[in-house]
Order: C-alpha cells, then sequence, then structure tokens
C-alpha cells in the first residue's frame, strides 16, 4: 500500500491541473481519490473509498455488473500489460447534474492498480471555442487594422470597416451601420459616415438629441445597449420596412463619449458576449482612429501656425533690419557684459576711425572706459532712457560729440538681457549751437542795453531840464525847490530801475532748504493784508494736507509771491478773487506737464503751486511775453518783475507758466521740487 500512495503522489505532481486523479482495483473499487475529482463530482475523499467508481459516477450504471470494467477494458485491447485506454463518458455530478468526461485509463505493473484521469471534457470544448473565437476576433481585429492604415480619406476607410463588419456571417447583422460623432457643446449625434442607408434614412437621423433614440441613450451612459427590437416611433426602423434592432455601442477619447457605432439586427439575432466583446474593441478602433485624424488636423493646424509664425518672425526681422538699417541715428544693442551683438551702417559710419568692424568688440574698447561707464551707468535707474552726451578724440586729433540714449534689454519675463543705445553726432551742431548761444547773448545784451538806455533817457531829461531850470535861476524859490525834488526822485526812480535790473542780471545764490510753502504763504499775506482789505479782494487759499516741503531758498520764494500778489491786486484792482492752490503731482500726471513744460526733469517729485485771479486778464501776445524783460503792459512798470520771478524760480529748481484769458483772469502755475 505505501507503493501505491509514493505512486499516486509521483502521478499527481506530474498531472495537469483540470484532470482528477482516481486509483481502483481490480474490482473497480476506490483506493485514492484527489481534490480536482473532488471538484469534478463533489464527493470527498472518506466519502468514496472502497465504492465502485462506475456506480459512483456513471448515470444508470446497473447495481449488478457482469465483471469489473477496468480489468475487462485492458483484456479486450490486449493481452500485454500496461495499456493506456481513453474513453468517453458522460458522467453525473453528486447533485445530479450530468456532463461528459474523458477517461485515460492506465494499469499499474501487475495489473491489480490502475490509474485513471478523469477531466471534464465540456470544459475543454468550451476552451477550444473561446480559442476559436479569439482567434476569429484577432483576425477581424487585425483586418480592420489593416483597413485603419490604408491611403485612403478618413471616410473612405470608416465606410470600408462597415461594410466588412456587417458581412461577417459569424456576427449575423443586417447590411447596414451608422457612426454617429457626438456635438459636446449641445449634447447631439451627428451622423457622420453610414453604410447600405438611403438618402431618407440618413436625413431622418443626421441629428439627434441624446435623448430622442437608443443611441443617444448609449452616449449619454457610455454603455453598449442591445436591443433585439425598436418600437420607437422616431427610430430608423419604421423606414426600413422590416423590424430589426440594434447595437448601440459607444467609443470613448479620454474618459469623454465621443461617438456611438449603431449596427442592426434581424429579429431572430441571438445575443452573446463575444459578439458584444469584439464589437466594442471595432468600436474602440474606430474612435481611435476618428481621434488620430483631429490629431492629425491638429497637427496639421500647429505646423500651418508655425510656418506662418517662421514667415511673419521672418517678414518682421526684415522689416526690423530695414527699419534698424534706415534710422537716421546710430544703433547699437549689446548684451548684459557690454559686448556689442548688432549695429547698423550710421553706427558704423560714425565709429568707423575707432572700430572698422563693431560686432563682438566690448563697448569700453571702442569709446573707453570713462564713457562706457557713463553710459551704462543708469542700469541703476531701472531702465529710464536718459540721453548722455560723450566726447571722443579721433586719429587725426578731432573731437566727435555724441549725443546716446540707452535703454535696457528685456525678455519676456523682464530679465535683463543688455542694452540698446542710439547714436548722433551732434559734433556739427554743438559748434552751431555754440555760435547761436553766443550771438543770441550778444543780441540780448543789444535788446537789454537799448531797453535800459530808453528807460534811463526819460528820467535823465526830466532831471537835465530841472537842472537847467536851477542854473538859469528862474523862478521863485519855491519853483527851484520843487525842481530840486523831482530830480531827487528821477534820480530814486533811476535807482530802483538799476536795482532791478542787476536783480535779473546777477542774481542772488539761493540758500535752498526744506521749506513749507505754507509757512511762506503766512509770511507773505501781512504784507499785502492791508491792500487786499482796502480793494475788497478775497484770499482763498487750498493745501492739501500732508504737503511736502519743498527745496528753496524761502526768502526768495516769498519774493516771488509777494510779486505775484501784488501783479494779482493790480489786475483786480476792486472786488475780485485771489486762489492759490497748492498739491503734490502724481507721478502718472508728470509726463502730461512734461509735454507742456520741458524744464520739468522726469524722475523727480514735486508740488504743483497755482496763483489765480479774476482780474482784468492778458491778451494771447501779451501773455506770451510775460517773463521777458522789460516787458510790461502797467503804465508806470520796469518790465522786469514777471523776468526776475522766472529767473528767481529757475535758481530754485523750479519753472512757472501762465494762462490768461483777457477780461476773465490770469493763473500762474508753478512746480517745486520737494526737498
Amino acid at each position: 500500500m505505501a507503493h501505491l500512495q509514493q505512486d499516486a503522489q509521483n502521478i499527481m505532481r506530474t498531472k495537469p491541473e483540470e484532470y482528477g486523479v482516481v486509483f481502483c482495483d481490480a474490482q473497480d473499487l476506490i483506493l485514492s481519490w484527489d481534490l480536482q475529482a473532488e471538484k469534478l463530482f463533489g464527493w470527498k475523499y472518506g466519502e468514496v473509498l472502497g465504492e465502485n467508481l462506475f456506480k459512483l459516477i456513471l448515470p444508470g450504471e446497473p447495481a449488478s455488473h457482469p465483471s469489473p470494467r477496468l480489468r475487462s477494458m485492458h483484456q479486450q485491447q490486449s493481452s500485454e500489460s500496461p495499456v493506456t485506454l481513453q474513453v468517453h463518458e458522460r458522467a453525473v455530478h453528486r447533485h445530479g447534474h450530468v456532463f461528459p468526461v474523458q477517461f485515460i485509463i492506465s494499469a499499474l505493473p501487475g495489473g491489480s492498480i490502475f490509474a485513471i484521469f478523469i477531466r471534464n471534457h465540456e470544459a475543454i470544448r468550451q476552451n477550444t471555442m473561446a480559442l476559436v473565437s479569439r482567434a476569429f476576433q484577432f483576425e477581424v481585429i487585425s483586418a480592420i487594422l489593416k483597413m485603419s492604415l490604408g491611403p485612403e480619406l478618413l471616410k473612405d476607410r470608416l465606410k470600408e470597416i462597415l461594410a466588412y463588419t456587417v458581412n461577417l456571417e459569424e456576427l449575423d447583422l443586417l447590411p447596414m451601420a451608422v457612426i454617429f460623432l457626438v456635438e459636446q457643446d449641445s449634447q447631439t449625434l451627428k451622423l457622420n459616415v453610414h453604410y447600405g442607408l438611403t438618402k431618407e434614412h440618413t436625413l431622418a437621423c443626421e441629428e439627434m438629441a441624446f435623448g430622442q433614440c437608443y443611441c443617444g441613450r448609449a452616449a449619454s451612459t457610455n454603455k453598449l445597449l442591445y436591443i433585439s427590437d425598436i418600437p420607437v416611433k422616431q427610430c430608423l426602423q419604421n423606414r426600413l420596412g422590416f423590424p430589426h434592432g440594434h447595437y448601440c455601442v459607444p467609443f470613448s477619447s479620454q474618459g469623454t463619449v465621443s461617438g456611438v457605432l449603431c449596427l442592426f439586427i434581424p429579429t431572430d439575432h441571438q445575443q452573446n458576449a463575444q459578439t458584444e466583446e469584439l464589437l466594442h474593441a471595432i468600436a474602440d478602433i474606430i474612435g481611435k482612429i476618428i481621434d488620430t485624424r483631429k490629431m492629425d488636423l491638429q497637427l496639421i493646424d500647429i505646423v500651418n501656425d508655425l510656418r506662418a509664425s517662421i514667415i511673419a518672425l521672418r517678414e518682421e526681422k526684415e522689416f526690423s533690419n530695414s527699419v534698424i538699417e534706415g534710422l537716421q541715428h546710430g544703433l547699437i544693442t549689446l548684451n548684459a557684459k557690454g559686448v556689442i551683438l548688432k549695429s547698423n551702417g550710421i553706427a558704423r559710419k560714425i565709429l568707423h576711425h575707432f572700430a572698422p568692424e563693431l560686432e563682438g568688440r566690448r563697448l569700453e574698447s571702442i569709446v573707453g572706459r570713462e564713457n562706457s561707464a557713463l553710459l551704462l551707468a543708469f542700469e541703476s535707474n531701472k531702465g529710464h532712457n536718459k540721453e548722455r552726451e560723450i566726447t571722443l578724440i579721433n586719429r587725426n586729433e578731432e573731437k566727435l560729440i555724441l549725443r546716446c540714449s540707452v535703454l535696457t534689454r528685456r525678455d519676456v519675463e523682464s530679465q535683463d538681457l543688455g542694452f540698446i543705445i542710439l547714436l548722433a553726432d551732434i559734433s556739427e551742431l554743438y559748434y552751431v549751437q555754440r555760435e547761436m548761444e553766443k550771438m543770441n547773448r550778444l543780441s540780448t545784451v543789444a535788446e537789454i542795453a537799448s531797453a535800459v538806455a530808453h528807460e534811463v533817457r526819460n528820467p535823465l531829461a526830466g532831471i537835465k531840464i530841472m537842472a537847467q531850470s536851477i542854473e538859469e535861476g528862474a523862478g521863485s524859490e519855491e519853483e527851484r525847490l520843487e525842481c530840486s525834488r523831482r530830480i531827487i526822485r528821477q534820480v530814486d526812480r533811476l535807482n530802483e530801475l538799476l536795482t532791478d535790473f542787476f536783480s535779473y542780471a546777477r542774481p542772488v545764490i539761493p540758500k535752498k532748504q526744506s521749506s513749507s510753502l505754507r509757512s511762506i504763504l503766512a509770511e507773505t499775506k501781512p504784507l499785502i493784508s492791508n491792500k487786499l482789505e482796502k480793494q475788497r479782494i478775497t484770499l482763498v487759499e487750498n493745501f492739501e494736507e500732508g504737503l511736502p516741503p519743498v527745496n528753496a531758498d524761502p526768502n526768495q520764494i516769498q519774493q516771488v509771491f509777494l510779486n505775484l500778489f501784488l501783479n494779482a491786486i493790480d489786475a483786480i484792482r476792486q472786488e475780485g478773487t485771489i486762489t492759490i492752490s497748492a498739491e503734490s503731482l502724481k507721478r502718472q500726471e508728470l509726463p502730461r506737464y512734461i509735454k507742456m513744460n520741458h524744464l520739468l526733469p522726469q524722475g523727480s517729485h514735486f508740488v504743483k503751486v497755482t496763483f489765480g485771479d479774476n482780474g482784468s486778464g492778458m491778451p494771447k501776445a501779451a501773455a506770451e511775453k510775460v517773463f521777458e524783460p522789460f516787458f510790461t503792459t502797467k503804465t508806470n512798470g520796469s518790465g522786469l518783475g514777471m523776468s526776475i520771478v522766472y529767473r528767481t524760480l529757475k535758481e530754485n529748481d523750479a519753472t512757472i507758466s501762465v494762462e490768461s484769458t483777457e477780461g476773465k483772469g490770469t493763473t500762474f502755475t508753478m512746480f517745486y521740487k520737494t526737498g
């Protein structure tokens, strides 16, 4: 018996798992019964030992058998042992269901013990059918994949796939099919490709909402729908003329349903899982073909856009080069280390005597270290364009004066890449300007001399007449005393005129300090309060809260305010208003005022002060000359008051402008640097 158990263990170690192994003696009585046999027949090991194998597992086996079957079968096959037999029978499970089995019987040495290998033949048949079905599916998928790679247009390839699919006999389909694509925005199905349908049929289902048909339901649920018979009136079956059903198979792209494959079936069609599995695979391939085509079109669009962008960039480059070469100024671009990357023809012409080739040279090797540092020193000013003038001396000892504008080059992320420098040769202009300034000074001296002579001549003429009267001894003592008084007044007038003239010609150097405009105005008001009260003039003050101090000489600014007050009082005469306003000038407002007043420097902070009255005003021509020396609209004025105001403010880094309308009033606008 130990020998028998050892043999059984050796056989069980080498057997396939689907075989049950039973050992019987010559009387067909069971000696051993393994776990696979238990699974096949439902009997436990302890329940079958000593039982007759054939009576236990074969249905209808008679209670008494004429002879043991195992010995009898072997004796019939051969007189020699061992002999291996294959026998097909129908066995019965413990619970009564019958199934086909295969017996492989082999006699062990001695012929008294038999090993029987038993397996479920139905499982073998099913596995074989599954393999055949899988092979068929592989064949179909392979054919469809081959069609999908063809050179034809997309719709022709899809139509070929539909024709191939519906004509497969194994699938039992009607010769008609449709591919719908999902319109994501409107949640509708739109007919894309069809096979075997008439024009009337395609018009009926050209566009369908999700809720109107089974295909729409398949799209909304992303699940295959099998409909053996379609009673819904709005579906195509009512227009085909015979009953039918549908397979509605959705296909997806990145988790979103992109279309539905609709296949028509006859009423006697038998549904099975293998067919549905194959249809899922076909629908997925169709979905991938459509997605690939969409991606191809997108790629073509991208390539076309890229080609158009490259062409546009080339054209833009050509245009930029044309613009750069057409500039009347020289232009050079540098990297962050100061190496010249590109230059135009004007720049090369200007710097030809210093470097025949500019590209690849460091800027300092051409213009010198000091000039290079001067041009690029504004880097700390955050890229604001600033003009610089540099002087170069060429090999012929000739001076070359260049006016340069420097900008910072930045990329799209505002990272500094280098610099752009615009060059202009102003050597001739410089000398012309010097000559013009000399001529202007001579012209100004002549004008001032003429104006002074004119102003002095009248008092001198009066003095001469009075002096002659005294010399001739004409008139009484009282008349001669009056002549003396008149001489003194004319001398005083001359002294006042000369004082104003020297104030204009040689202004006192201002002692700039941080000064409060509100305090300066407070010091000025007592000097003119009597005049304001006497002439019934109202003073209105509008000062911004927290107004910053200005950097100026407070005594000189007080004199400016006083002069403006006196002019305004003279313009109003009786009953009017003088308005003084002061506010900080916002940075975004500065460019607008720079256009109107070029003396305002960029990058500074200013306080804007307006001095307005509603007096008689001035004509436009008079307003344009109001700051010129010796120009006046008064009968007894010297014409130097507003000139002195202009000069004083300029010395204090401030500016002034005027707006006046005859009969409505005058407004002076001043800008002071904050201290």
